[in-house]
C-alpha cells in the first residue's frame, strides 16, 4: 500500500512537469550602450534582443534625454536612475535609462536627444543615433 501511494504520487509529479514548456527560459542578449559610445553603422538584432542607453541627465535644469519620434518595432520604456546618498540634496543628477526590446522585424532609427522640451527651435545639446535591423 505504501508503495503504491509513493508510485502514484512520483506519476503526478511526473506528470506535471512533463505539462511545462519543453523550451527553456531564455535570456535574450542585451547591447548595452552609454552617450560616450557610438552605435555601429547598422546594429542588427533579434526579435526578443533588447539595446540598453544610459545617459546622465539633471531633471532640475530643465534638460532632459527624449526620443525623437515614437517607434513601431521596439517597446521602449524608460527609467530615471539617482544615486543613493544619505541626504537627499536638490539638483542633483543621476541617471537617464532607455530599454528598446526588438518586437518585430524591420528597420528603423532611433534617436535619442537632450533637450529642454519647451524649446522647440533649439539645437539639442546632445544626440544619439542608432539604425537597427530586427530578424
Amino acid at each position: 500500500m505504501r508503495t503504491l501511494f509513493w508510485m502514484s504520487g512520483l506519476c503526478v509529479i511526473l506528470g506535471l512537469s512533463a505539462c511545462q514548456s519543453s523550451t527553456p527560459n531564455r535570456i535574450e542578449k542585451v547591447h548595452h550602450y552609454t552617450l560616450k559610445q557610438k552605435c555601429p553603422t547598422l546594429l542588427v538584432m533579434k526579435v526578443g534582443e533588447i539595446l540598453q542607453f544610459n545617459a546622465p541627465e539633471n531633471p532640475s535644469t530643465g534638460y532632459a534625454w527624449q526620443l525623437v519620434q515614437p517607434l513601431k518595432l521596439f517597446k521602449t520604456e524608460e527609467t530615471f536612475l539617482q544615486p543613493e546618498t544619505d541626504k537627499p540634496v536638490l539638483g542633483m543628477g543621476g541617471e537617464k535609462s532607455f530599454s528598446f526590446r526588438a518586437e518585430q522585424p524591420g528597420q528603423e532609427l532611433i534617436e535619442l536627444v537632450h533637450v529642454r522640451s519647451w524649446e522647440s527651435n533649439k539645437e539639442p545639446t546632445e544626440q544619439w543615433l542608432c539604425r537597427i535591423r530586427v530578424s
